[in-house]
């Protein structure tokens, strides 16, 4: 596999600059780093990050240190009491309900996640390669009309589609009011989302390597697994942490297509919040939360490892 990455790389046509430098700057140049207007660069670019980076952060810290008061007060009659009072955590960790709804969200949201970049990186790949430009605007208009139509229009649309007289109650009759139902709805929700990241990773590849691949000798099999995979791996990392994030925390859908038998915290959540248990909520939340964050730094970090693994070596390296 080393080997053809780097014949590959060593047949794919190497950018050039036109006064003759290095094809890629050195990030470690010294000269590179005191340059004046590289600096001014970074100084512009920091102010206008900056607002609204401050922004996300104030909301993000305070909504949570709001859901961390909460957790540690006791209610009563719609009011909160006690300072500090570990009861509710207490009762939330060794609930056996918030557990199955937790896994039940974590199946969901993995499920959907894995089909939904399976889905849109053919998807991606076709729409990068389509020259007409009528028929590709037409596939993007397409592709992203669901985030068009409202979340909970586009649920009653499926249980229209779902129910005994709608047009997929034949081949899947048994789906509405059912997981394969909820998670069939959210890929449909979710494959925008999904095709927006591989779209920049397969649009990132450099020029001319498949190519070189083929004149290599490479089947398309073999070009898909240890040329096109490899080098669009973080794009497809980042679909699949962007896709369950959104999913995890999904209410809509899975309210509407799961009729109550498909039970997901975030659903828990806001039936807790409607009967006032605002303690209860908030601890889950709180949990939802740093269950989402820790899946998502998990994914992050398999993505820097597979970079790392199939990154291309260098024109010239050993095959290893």
């Amino acid at each position: 596999m080393n080997g053809l990455r780097a014949s590959v790389r060593a047949e794919a046509p190497e950018p050039v600059r036109s006064d003759g430098g290095p094809s890629v700057p050195d990030r470690n140049d010294p000269k590179r780093r005191k340059d004046p207007k590289r600096r001014r660069g970074y100084l512009l670019a920091a102010a206008l990050v900056a607002p609204g980076a401050l922004y996300l952060l104030l909301v993000f810290c305070s909504i949570v240190l709001l859901l961390l008061s909460y957790s540690f007060r006791t209610e009563r009659t719609s009011r909160l009491f006690a300072p500090f009072d570990t009861g509710t955590w207490n009762r939330l960790l060794h609930d056996a309900y918030t557990a199955d709804v937790l896994w039940t969200t974590l199946r969901v949201g993995a499920t959907v996640a894995v089909l939904t970049v399976l889905i849109a990186y053919p998807v991606a790949w076709c729409l990068l390669r389509i020259r007409r430009w009528w028929l590709s605007g037409l596939l993007m208009f397409v592709v992203f009309s669901p985030i068009l139509i409202s979340v909970v229009v586009r649920s009653y649309g499926w249980i229209l589609l779902l129910a005994p007289d709608g047009l997929l109650h034949g081949p899947l009759g048994s789906w509405l009011y059912h997981e394969p139902g909820v998670v069939l709805a959210l890929v449909h929700v979710e494959l925008p989302f999904a095709i927006v990241p591989l779209l920049g990773s397969i649009r990132s590849l450099p020029d001319g390597v498949l190519e070189a691949a083929a004149d290599l000798g490479a089947s398309p099999w073999r070009r898909l697994r240890s040329v096109l995979l490899p080098l669009t791996m973080p794009g497809v990392i980042a679909s699949l942490q962007l896709v369950f994030a959104l999913t995890v925390s999904a209410f809509a859908t899975p309210s509407l297509l799961g009729g109550g038998r498909v039970a997901v915290l975030a659903q828990s959540v806001y039936q807790n919040i409607q009967q006032l248990q605002w303690p209860l909520a908030a601890a889950q939340a709180l949990v939802l939360l740093g269950v989402a964050l820790t899946v998502l730094a998990t994914f992050n970090r398999l993505g820097r490892l597979a970079d790392v693994r199939h990154r291309l070596p260098a024109a010239g390296q050993g095959e290893g």
